[in-house]
């Protein structure tokens, strides 16, 4: 957490800092980047400078006066005006011819409207060489790099700019657009300039289900796919790799920002979590919103770091890396939990409905699908059978279930599955309260290889808290009980049985218990919601861009976030 929080902090760095400003707030994923008076003839600019100017003639896409005193002057605009579209298409910039000294660094002073905070910077135009790959996208680096120009006072969090290949929609789930990206307001080191990749839209109800009018209307996630391995923002130490993430903001904000790094603290010692900032995310210059910037979840050795397989190869002694995915597509396999049924943690009873499980690394054959399902399925049997029937049972050199050579559940678990992971798992799940621990999202490797780190089925990659910290579990178990009859008669059941079974076991419940007591007592939880909460505080008006009072929704989050934890510990200390 702290150093996602430095990141964060230490985009601000940059020789073009810049002021907080307030911001308009709008629900349309695509809007105009200028502020809301820009539409009209004259707009009102409020200065204050302790710079001596000279006149210079120049365009600038915002109109500004500079005096010596804090005054409030009109400008009139010329008759061209920004525009945008739904699609994200290329903008009209609104032109104005103001006096500038060049190069000149100008110190403001913005008076947030939300939050009375004073801030004062120094900035100092950026400056680009010229770069004939703009061109060759379709795009006119002069008028970006003004857009740039124009844009970077305005925000204290960085920004992420798309330039698509002639300005060509951003509609599929499936296939790329070529595109160039560009990254400022951050600090020096991890600023980008034309960086050659594809981007598409990404997510399922996030994304419309694929809804093109519905994608061109509203805010939704993207991945972006670089041609070379990048970092961006320095997430990760530094990694290097192609494939990132936007996600989209919610109306509370923070709530998967909230989830990484909480999984940080418990789950990202020893397995992947992944890394996050917040970002201004614009395509074709047009504002599409407030975004999270993290990783894909992916087979990488700087993320799920996982053998694989040589292109063609169809041995079954690779790595996997699977997801419990309600949108399952070739290639998956069938989970029927051993079609059981058991009484959870809270005395309910019910049967355990089946679940789709996605391979999400590669795979060449039937073989290697085949065994993957063998071996989930075989896990969850000897889980099963030892938590329940005292029955202990294990793999033989074929991956047969044979009798084990143990006399209790814990030692015939871990045999085959990694339990530090899936107590670290519970915890996270357990706080945030997540409907999809059960159905969607949910990551587990296993890695059959010679140099193997994953020798046994662990949990990893939490993903996905956009769906959780729901009032009706309050003082109740969430992810160790079954889903209440009045969510799975609307929703479907997405009970998470390997929770449920585990926490039946008294030993499992020790091992929550002691590792609770190590995460909480050390306070990295609590410091999680500490950040979170001046994050939202200090960055107020960049955050709230899109929707007006999203950092009071997160603030409200981390309340409830608190509440949670303390009512866990009540259990658990």
């Amino acid at each position: 957490m702290n150093m996602k929080i430095k990141a964060l902090l230490a985009s601000l760095v940059l020789s073009a800092a810049v002021s907080m400003c307030a911001c308009s707030s709008s629900d349309s994923s695509s809007v105009s980047d200028s502020d809301p008076s820009s539409d009209a003839a004259t707009t009102t600019t409020t200065t204050t400078t302790t710079t001596t100017t000279t006149t210079t003639p120049e365009v600038t896409e915002e109109p500004t006066v500079t005096t010596t005193t804090t005054v409030e002057s009109s400008v009139t605009e010329d008759e061209s005006v920004t525009t945008t579209t739904a699609s994200g298409g290329e903008v009209t910039e609104p032109e104005a011819t103001t006096t500038k000294a060049e190069d000149s660094k100008t110190t403001t002073t913005s008076v947030t409207t939300k939050k009375p905070t004073t801030t004062t910077t120094t900035t100092t135009a950026l400056q680009y060489d010229k770069n004939p790959v703009y061109e060759q996208y379709g795009h006119d680096q002069e008028l970006l790099v003004k857009f740039i120009n124009r844009t970077d006072p305005k925000t204290s969090i960085p920004v992420i700019h798309i330039s698509t290949k002639d300005s060509k929609q951003i509609t599929s789930l499936e296939n790329y657009v070529d595109c160039i990206v560009d990254v400022f307001s951050c600090d020096e080191q991890f600023e980008m300039n034309a960086v050659e990749g594809g981007i598409r839209v990404r997510g399922n109800s996030s994304a419309y289900y694929g809804d093109v009018s519905q994608i061109l209307k509203n805010q939704v996630p993207y991945r972006i796919k670089f041609d070379k391995k990048q970092n961006m923002l320095g997430l990760n130490d530094g990694a290097q790799c192609k494939s990132w993430v936007l996600l989209k903001s919610n109306w509370n904000l923070v709530s998967d920002y909230i989830g990484f790094n909480l999984g940080q603290v418990v789950v990202g010692q020893t397995n992947f979590c992944s890394d996050c900032t917040f970002v201004h995310v614009y395509v074709n210059r047009a504002f599409k919103g407030v975004y999270l910037l993290c990783e894909q979840t992916q087979v990488n050795k700087n993320r799920v770091d996982v053998s694989e397989p040589a292109e063609n190869y169809k041995g079954t002694d690779i790595g996997y890396l699977v997801e419990i995915d309600n949108y399952a597509e070739e290639p998956f396999f069938d989970v029927d939990y051993c079609g059981a049924t058991m009484t959870d943690i809270q005395g309910t009873t019910r049967k355990f409905e089946m679940a789709q499980y996605s391979i999400k690394s590669d795979i060449y054959s039937d073989a290697q699908k085949d065994f993957i399902s063998k071996y989930v399925n075989g896990v969850f049997e000897i889980m099963y059978e030892a938590c329940e029937n005292g029955n202990y049972l294990t793999f033989d050199e074929n991956y047969n279930l044979v009798e084990a050579p143990y006399t209790n559940a814990k030692d015939t678990i871990a045999a085959v599955a990694d339990l530090d992971s899936i107590v670290n798992s519970y915890i996270l799940e357990e706080i945030c309260c997540d409907n999809d621990c059960g159905e969607g999202s949910f990551f587990m490797c296993v890695d059959f290889s010679t140099n193997s780190k994953y020798k046994k089925l662990t949990f990893t990659a939490p993903w996905d808290y956009n769906w959780g910290y729901e009032d009706r579990v309050v003082g109740k178990y969430h992810a160790a009980a079954f889903n209440q009859m009045s969510f799975v008669n609307q929703y479907g059941d997405r009970t998470n049985p390997w929770f449920v079974l585990l926490m039946t076991e008294d030993w499992f419940v020790d091992m929550v218990k002691a590792r609770w007591k190590e995460v909480y007592t050390s306070n990295g939880f609590k410091q999680v919601i500490t950040d979170t909460k001046k994050l939202c505080e200090t960055y107020y008006d960049d955050l709230s861009k899109n929707q007006q009072y999203a950092p009071d929704c997160g603030i409200s989050l981390c309340d409830w976030v608190t509440a949670r934890m303390k009512w866990l510990n009540s259990k658990w200390s």
